[in-house]
């Protein structure tokens, strides 16, 4: 065992099992540690954002980025129950194909899709591996992480990056992402984060033929999405 670890969520579980409000000498006492350790941790945490000082007293609290660590409240066999029917509304609205897309680390894949009842329609596969750049739902994943952020532009060129960079910050003030046949020729496709507890958990999106599904009926699709949600 790591002891650097351990004491390290030692202090966390006790500050939030202890009123999330306490003294430096209380945790040093209650853990048996020399108060200059704690004092090391405590900054390290705060450094991280896992822990602030209060503004009026000499005590600490662990802060809500913690949450940031917990698995998704929301199971993808769940998340397919709950947005089937939503998915099928989107589809009826837009007379496009809609999509339910999760993030698998630094791919995604479309774990529930409705297609429209007509003869040229946009089908992508069902549990297949996609990469996040040059997509509108790989983006908006992206929107929402800075470590796969961090990742997937490790080996980009600079001016690709900045660009990279300046569509990401758009599609955070937005809400939405936008692929006018970036990732193929003759698809557009639009899409927008789904959220379970403040968290973004899947992408929900709409694709169509490029010749039809054109940036009106794009911006549309997004209303409509963002109002089923």
């Amino acid at each position: 065992m790591i002891q650097s670890v351990k004491r390290a969520f030692d202090i966390l579980e006790y500050i939030t099992q202890n009123g999330n409000l306490v003294r430096l000498n209380d945790i040093a006492n209650a853990l048996n540690l020399q108060n200059t350790t704690v004092h090391n941790f405590l900054n390290t945490l705060k450094d991280l954002g896992y822990v602030e000082q209060d503004e009026l007293t000499p005590r600490y609290r662990v802060t809500t980025k913690l949450q940031c660590i917990y698995p998704p409240s929301a199971s993808v066999s769940l998340l397919k129950s709950q947005l089937r029917p939503i998915l099928e509304q989107i589809t009826a609205l837009t007379n496009e194909t809609s999509y339910l897309s999760v993030q698998m680390g630094t791919y995604f894949r479309h774990e529930l899709i409705s297609e429209p009842d007509r003869s040229v329609k946009i089908s992508l596969e069902l549990n297949k591996d996609y990469g996040m750049l040059r997509t509108a739902i790989g983006k908006v994943f992206m929107a929402h992480s800075e470590h796969l952020q961090a990742t997937l532009m490790k080996n980009m060129e600079e001016a690709d990056c900045e660009s990279l960079k300046k569509e990401i910050a758009e599609i955070q003030q937005n809400g939405y992402a936008l692929d006018l046949e970036q990732f193929e020729p003759d698809l557009n496709c639009a899409a927008i984060p789904y959220y379970s507890n403040n968290r973004v958990v899947a992408v929900l999106g709409v694709s169509g033929p490029a010749f039809r599904f054109k940036l009106p009926e794009m911006l549309q699709a997004i209303t409509i999405m963002n109002s089923l949600k």
